[in-house]
Order: C-alpha cells, then structure tokens, then sequence
C-alpha cells in the first residue's frame, strides 16, 4: 500500500516537471521574439512630421507711426519678389514732409547764392574800391603835406590843415575796418544759417522717410494686411520672406531626443511628391511643447510632448519654395 501511494506521488511529481518544461520551452521563443521585436523596433528609422517655413528670413513690414497712419500708395502684391531697401508702400504724410523738404532746400540754394554772388562778390569788390580810395588819399594826403611844408601860409593854419587832412584818413581807414569786420560778421552768419538750413533738410528728409516703407531684406511678398487707401492694419501692412532661407520644422517626441542632434542627416518627402531630398539638422530646441496629438481612430486625442527640430536643406536651389507644406522627416 505504501509502495503504490510512493508511486503515485512520483508519477505526479515527473507530471508536474513536464508541464513545467513545457512551459519553459513555449515562453522562451516568446521572450526571444519579443526582444527581438524591442530590438528591432528601436533600430528602426525615426520618423516624423513637419511643416516648411522660415523662421529666420520673415519680416512683418508695418512702416513708421510718423509716417501716416493710412496707405497713400502701395506698390506692391501678392506673389511679388522685392529686394532690399525697395519701397513698398507710401504712407499718408508723405505729400506734407516732401513739401517742407522741397521748401528747405528752396532756402538753402537761395543762402548760397547770396553768400557765392553778394558776400563772396559784391560786397569783397566793395572792400576792394573802399581800400584802394584809402591808400589814394594817403599818397595825396602825403602830397599836399610837402605842399604845405612851401607854403606860405602861416604856421597855425597849415597844421590845421594838417590835423583835418590826418582826421580825414584816419575816417576812411576806420569804415574800411568796420567794413571789413561787417562782412566777416555776416559771412560767419551765413555760414551758420547755411549750417542750420541744411540740418533742417535733414530733418525734413528723415521725416519724408518715415513716409516711405520699404522693405528689410530680399523676398517675395506672401501676405498683405492693408490695401491702397485703408488704414494700416495692426498687423502690418505686408510679409515678406526670403525663401533661400527656408527650413523644416519637425516635431519629435522627446523620448526619442537622444536619437537627435544637430549635424545629424535627414531624408525629406513632400506630401503628395516621392522626390527624397537631403537635409541636415540645424538646431534642436532647447525646451519642450506640449501639444495635443490626434490618433489614427481620429475619435481620441492624447497630449504630447515634444521637441522641436530645425532642419536645413543641404541644397536649397531644388526645394520646392513653399511655406506650410506638411513633410515627412526620416531621422538617419
């Protein structure tokens, strides 16, 4: 009885150790599977989307408060490539500013004119007549003084004819010198009104420019905010991008940011176009969004964290040049 219980109790025993080894053998493939999976999953390509644009080469244009606050003249459209400096628009104090520019520089011609012709001219020619009358009665003042030496006359009336003829001279020779300190008075004047003239064209020609709006960089016109007679729109009256400056924005999860650097290679595709272009990872932001990110079943929604990607093309001149277009990025 005894042996029959020990045998059973065996027979249940190597029961148990086959079950065992059959599970052993049914999850080992398993897990080899499964890490093989983990394994290959993170060995595979990240990807991610994005959108073009040009962070670095847009610029709001809204032109000076001082120039007007409504558009006199807009010289430009949509689609419109502008260059540098270029002017785009002509803001409504412009007719004033340019009058009042026209009229200084009306009045510092006619400075100049009087200062080269009267100051530089008659009056130096003036000068001239009153200094050579001067020295004519000095030599016939000396003339007469041998005169009156022979003369004989008596002595009290030939030196008051003397002391009238010295008083005479001493006259002259003190309006040449007043003369000529009235001349160099009045060129000193209009060297001075000729000095503050032109700084008021300065002014007139600064407050003219502040009129005129004018581009900061070369571009092309992608959206106008005020037209020809409106007032300018708060938001400006134009954007302008330069399209050799734009980029991808790519948005990965922060999970994979250790997978990412600057330097690193991109293959881009285009929506709706299979042409693979080249890029390299320009900058990787240094903080992390939040955002709200929409699952395939398009009926739930979960928040994401993620980290923005600045991505170059390494040959820009083959780029299609459009702003906003959904990419796919392939992180190499």
């Amino acid at each position: 009885m005894a042996r029959a219980k020990k045998f059973r109790w065996g027979a249940t025993a190597l029961g148990v150790l086959v079950v065992l080894a059959a599970i052993a053998l049914w999850v080992a493939p398993s897990r080899q599977t499964s890490s093989a999976q983990e394994t290959a999953h993170s060995e595979a390509p990240l990807i991610s989307r994005g959108y073009t644009d040009a962070p670095a080469g847009t610029a709001v244009v809204a032109g000076d408060p001082a120039g007007g606050s409504n558009i006199l003249e807009l010289r430009i459209k949509d689609g419109q490539k502008v260059t540098r400096d270029e002017i785009i628009a002509v803001l409504s104090n412009y007719p004033k500013a340019d009058l009042a520019l026209r009229m200084a520089e009306a009045d510092l011609t006619k400075l100049k004119q009087t200062r080269d012709t009267v100051l530089h001219g008659t009056r130096v020619e003036q000068l001239k007549l009153q200094e050579a009358s001067l020295k004519s009665s000095e030599e016939e003042n000396k003339l007469k003084s041998l005169e009156r030496a022979r003369s004989p006359k008596p002595l009290d009336q030939r030196e008051l004819e003397a002391s009238l003829a010295e008083q005479s001279l001493e006259q002259k020779r003190a309006n040449l010198e007043l003369s000529k300190q009235t001349l160099a008075n009045e060129q000193a004047q209009m060297e001075i009104d000729i000095a503050n003239t032109e700084a008021r064209i300065d002014n007139a020609r600064r407050t003219r420019e502040e009129a005129l709006v004018r581009t900061p960089l070369n571009g092309l016109v992608v959206q106008i905010f005020a037209r020809q007679g409106e007032r300018v729109s708060p938001a400006g009256i134009a954007k302008i991008v330069d399209m050799s400056q734009l980029r991808v924005l790519a948005d990965v999860d922060e999970l994979h940011i250790a997978r990412i650097q600057p330097g690193g290679k991109v293959e881009i595709t285009f929506r709706g176009n299979s042409t693979v272009y080249k890029g390299t990872i320009a900058r990787v932001a240094p903080t992390v969004k939040r955002m709200q990110r929409v699952e395939p079943d398009g009926a739930s929604s979960t928040d994401a964290r993620v980290v923005q990607v600045e991505i170059e093309f390494d040959d820009p001149s083959t780029m299609p040049q459009v702003l906003g277009r959904e990419t796919r990025v392939t992180f190499l």
